[in-house]
């Protein structure tokens, strides 16, 4: 069974255009093309980051001829997009103010809208909640023949 991430917008007008879900799991497109993926996500930071550092492991391996250094860069890029990925961009979208609402367990994105929506109109049919009424305060008695379990007895002493 799948999860997917539940995002609202900072302002929540239609709740069905304002609602984003992201599937947190496995991604076939972003282990095989991580960089498109990335640039289709709008993960800016992680895409430009990602090209620094495999320029880098490329002048790293061509100055200390270590050839399998951006091969193995690109698998570890490659593995960490299709794993993190969708977890990335619902942490990218909450940096921009959107709320992260539940994590929804379902098998298609189609019965995690079903679910979500469900909820959210049956928990808007239940009247508001009334506050409780303060308890009153209860008198405490101290016993000088109460048993104590530890160290320190009722009264302070041993």
């Amino acid at each position: 069974m799948r999860s997917f991430y539940v995002l609202t917008a900072p302002a929540t007008g239609d709740a069905v255009s304002d609602t984003k879900f992201i599937r947190d799991g496995f991604s076939w497109f972003a282990f095989l093309l991580p960089l498109p993926w990335l640039l289709v996500k709008r993960l800016w930071l992680i895409f430009a980051a990602a090209i620094i550092v495999y320029i880098a492991t490329i002048l790293i391996a061509e100055q200390y001829r270590i050839d399998g250094l951006p091969i193995a860069f690109s698998f570890v890029l490659s593995l960490w997009t299709a794993l993190e990925g969708g977890h990335a961009q619902a942490r990218a979208l909450e940096r921009k103010g959107w709320q992260i609402e539940r994590v929804i367990a379902a098998d298609r994105l189609s019965d995690a809208e079903d679910i979500y929506f469900a909820d959210k109109a049956a928990t808007e049919r239940t009247e508001p909640e009334r506050p409780l009424s303060p308890m009153p305060a209860r008198k405490v008695v101290a016993s000088t023949n109460a048993v104590a379990l530890g160290l320190i007895g009722p009264a302070g002493g041993r």
